[in-house]
């Protein structure tokens, strides 16, 4: 089993504070300073392994609430 909770994480390039590599990707990397580069690895990474958890599934499957209120009255029957 893999268990993966939400993580909040705040990373900036100290000399580079504007950059943000979700709306900007490569286009706004500026003269290929490498904490930019980084944080660009970092969420091309992140959109790669949400996409795969996406594709794979979801773990359990849910029954919606009202079947399950149908279920409890036809065993009272």
């Amino acid at each position: 089993m893999l268990k993966l909770g939400s993580i909040r994480w705040k990373g900036k390039c100290t000399k580079h504070p504007r950059y943000d590599p979700s709306e900007q990707g490569e286009s706004g990397l500026v003269g290929g300073c490498t904490r930019c580069l980084q944080l660009l690895e970092i969420h091309l990474s992140h959109r790669k392994t949400i996409s795969l958890l996406r594709a794979f599934g979801p773990g359990r499957e849910v029954k919606p609430k009202a079947e399950v209120l149908e279920d409890r009255q036809i065993a009272l029957f």
